[in-house]
């Protein structure tokens, strides 16, 4: 791949305005073309894709395969049947963008061009990220921020806008500012665009517009079919992938054999499983109420919800909601308000006023009794999710993996203790492969196959286009096996990954518990963390090397130096040998293009102090003098229902940018987003949310506005806040 062979490309479609901007990958060639009442390049854009065709070359887009590309491919279509104006012109296409966007069916748009029939081909940035999942999904202004472009620029008009001369000058601008910012985009994605080229040409089918994940599995589906494995079926006259949908799924024909609990806590986990049996994997072991618990309840820690009454509950309501709620309470609460108290006849209750003795004074007239008003509520414990406490721990499960951690606490190495992490090599694929774990449609062939996999990934380097391949497909199977609309879909397959998963490092962590001085420090997933004893090292690695010959699987050993961990998502973990792994709040480096890059200095500045001991505002002040200005911007977004203002301080509104970059600054205004007022709210005016309400801030979408009056305070305050100091029990 040559990027003088790959063209950047967007469009605009306005009511009285088409443009079409090119750029080529290496910025030497850039040509826009319009269509409007004062112009009309029709032909001068169908001459460009001419060229394009001829020559096989390449565009790329930011959602251009479901928007930018079905819209141009209808142009090339019809080209000798298109008005002949170009106001005409613009009007046509801002239909055909109009029919576009009404076909949207919730994950993408529905018209789309297959690719052997596309005039160009496509390469779509928004599709090789992985931008269309609904986790990830993310814009081209977004992507700008993390790109750190010095200008965010913004639709200038509405589409619908009469517009003048100078109005389509600023289109044109804004139409070629995407295309720049999806050409940088292009060039940070250089290595997955190579790779996808290099999988297309050795296996002959396109990979280009593929996410990982979709490489991995059409990766798997060639290897099943190249073995023979069906993966159709006729149903009705219509080819339809081989499924295995489950109504019900026991839980306990999932289990695996090998569990031996000794602690009476793991003991019901276990069994609080094998007597599960689901209809859904989402969420099932969420939001559990006390009396589904089982034996588990006595070891899990639960909260309290509440169910208002409408007034004193009869015993029916009583009988009621304890049928539902059978662990569950009624408690009545006293108010501060007061009312009159009747008689069970429904008269006023009276009394007559004390004397100075304390006794009524029957010659003064009686008063009407009031009383403090009572609420009543109807109480039952729930575990949000599944969990039990374990050696004071709590730990987690879920389909997701289990998770616990320490929280808020430092753990350093010391003479007598060491750090250690074990993680479990390929987890979910080497689950499955001890285990002959298959979706039940593809038959236990699937596992050599998987094997056969695993072990090809062996023979390839790390780094090789190959093992990255390889490593998608392996990784692909576990996920897309809860997937619907996929070939691997049985969801029996994933759950006896992710529940025996879970078990398997729970019955780890029972077993090294039993190591005399050893604490847990994390579980997560396919890894678990301890403070070591140092006198019980070969006792550490008896039991994993048991635990590993039970269970089919293979640990993976570092040693931490230090770990600083505000909790099982965010912590900083310094490598005995050297390094720094950072997770969640501490992470600046190698966060994802979706991800938000607000304000990096904040996790630089923390770790500068925990791990090096500096001085939060001093490294702030140092980092800023250094010339980082992009370290210290937030970005902020609102939706198209909504309007984002900054207030000065005389309170008037200057409205802002929908995507907008921001700095706190002692000389701004203050941020606030507008949205419309509820509908049965009797109060018709905009609804004001502060954003970082206790700041202000200044905005500067253009960095040519940023006059360097950064507020120092924010980002020493918000650095304090992930700074962790107190040292666990164990290890001192």
């Amino acid at each position: 791949m040559k990027l003088e062979s790959l063209f950047v490309f967007d469009i605009e479609t306005y009511k009285e305005v088409f443009t079409f901007s090119v750029v080529r990958a290496d910025g030497k060639f850039k040509k826009t073309f319009s269509c409007s009442k004062f112009k009309n390049e029709i032909e001068g854009i169908f001459k460009c894709l001419d060229y394009l065709h001829d020559n096989d070359y390449y565009l790329v887009g930011f959602n251009s395969n479901q928007f930018d590309w079905p819209i141009i491919q209808q142009l090339v279509d019809k080209r000798t049947k298109l008005p002949k104006s170009g106001k005409s012109i613009a009007s046509y296409v801002f239909e055909l963008a109009q029919k576009q966007i009404d076909s949207f069916r919730g994950e993408g748009f529905g018209n789309t061009v297959k690719y052997e029939d596309q005039y160009v081909k496509q390469i779509d940035l928004f599709k090789v990220h992985h931008f269309d999942n609904r986790n990830r999904m993310t814009s081209l202004k977004l992507i700008e921020f993390n790109l750190r472009m010095d200008n965010l620029e913004d639709l200038p008009y509405d589409i619908h806008s009469e517009l003048t001369e100078e109005m389509i000058a600023d289109i044109i601008f804004y139409n070629e500012h995407d295309v720049e910012a999806t050409r940088l985009f292009l060039h940070q994605s250089i290595p997955q665009i190579e790779f996808r080229f290099q999988l297309t040409e050795k296996y002959g089918k396109s990979f280009l517009n593929h996410n990982d994940g979709k490489i991995g599995k059409d990766y798997f589906q060639m290897e099943l079919e190249n073995r023979g494995v069906k993966l159709h079926v006729f149903k009705n006259g219509k080819k339809v992938l081989k499924q295995t949908p489950r109504p019900k799924i026991n839980i306990g024909e999932c289990l695996f054999s090998y569990y031996d609990f000794k602690r009476p806590e793991c003991i019901a986990v276990k069994e609080w499983f094998s007597k599960q049996t689901i209809s859904e994997t989402k969420g099932v072991f969420s939001d559990i109420e006390e009396h589904r618990l089982g034996e588990v309840a006595q070891y899990a820690e639960m909260t309290v919800k509440r169910k208002k009454f409408k007034g004193v509950p009869s015993e029916k309501d009583r009988e009621v909601f304890l049928k539902e709620h059978p662990c569950g309470w009624i408690e009545e609460e006293e108010l501060k308000a007061t009312e009159y108290l009747f008689d069970s006849e429904g008269n006023h209750v009276t009394e007559y006023p004390l004397d100075s003795e304390g006794s009524p004074d029957f010659t003064k007239k009686p008063k009407k009794v009031r009383v403090p008003k009572k609420s009543y509520w109807g109480c039952y414990r729930v575990a949000e999710t599944l969990n039990i406490l374990l050696d004071g721990l709590r730990v987690d499960f879920g389909v997701g993996g289990i998770h616990a951690s320490l929280s808020e606490k430092l753990v350093k190495e010391t003479s007598k203790y060491k750090i250690v992490d074990g993680d479990v090599s390929s987890m979910y694929p080497n689950i499955a492969i001890s285990n002959r774990v298959y979706p039940e449609h593809l038959g236990e062939e699937f596992c050599d196959i998987y094997l056969d996999v695993y072990e090809q990934r062996k023979s390839y380097a790390k780094g090789t286009p190959e093992n990255a391949m390889l490593k998608l497909a392996l990784n692909s199977v576990y996920g897309d096996s809860n997937n619907q609309y996929s070939v691997f879909y049985d969801p029996m397959y994933t759950m006896k990954i992710t529940v025996n998963g879970q078990l398997s490092l729970l019955m780890l962590a029972e077993r090294l518990l039993e190591i005399e001085g050893l604490k847990l420090v994390q579980l997560n997933t396919d890894g678990l963390t301890v403070a070591l004893p140092r006198d019980k090292e070969d006792e550490y690695s008896a039991v994993c090397k048991k635990w590993e010959s039970d269970v089919g699987l293979e640990l993976e050993f570092v040693e931490y130096e230090r770990m600083m961990i505000r909790d099982v998502n965010s912590y900083l973990a310094i490598y005995k040998k050297g390094g720094v792994k950072r997770k969640g709040a501490y992470q600046y480096e190698g966060l994802g293009w979706h991800q938000n890059q607000s304000s990096l200095v904040i996790p630089m500045a923390a770790e500068a102090a925990m791990v090096k001991g500096e001085e939060i505002e001093s490294f702030v002040r140092e980092h800023f003098a250094k010339g980082n200005k992009f370290d210290f911007m937030l970005r902020t977004k609102v939706d198209k229902s909504s309007k984002l203002v900054l207030v000065s301080d005389e309170g008037v509104d200057v409205e802002q940018q929908r995507i907008c970059r921001y700095y706190p600054s002692k000389n701004g205004g203050k941020l606030v987003k507008l949205m419309k007022a509820l509908p049965d709210s009797e109060d018709k005016s905009d609804r004001r949310l502060s954003i970082d309400s206790q700041w202000k801030v200044k905005t500067c979408n253009n960095m040519k506005d940023f006059d360097g009056d950064v507020d120092f305070d924010y980002y020493v305050q918000e650095a304090e806040k992930l700074v962790i100091r107190k040292v666990t029990e164990k290890p001192q």
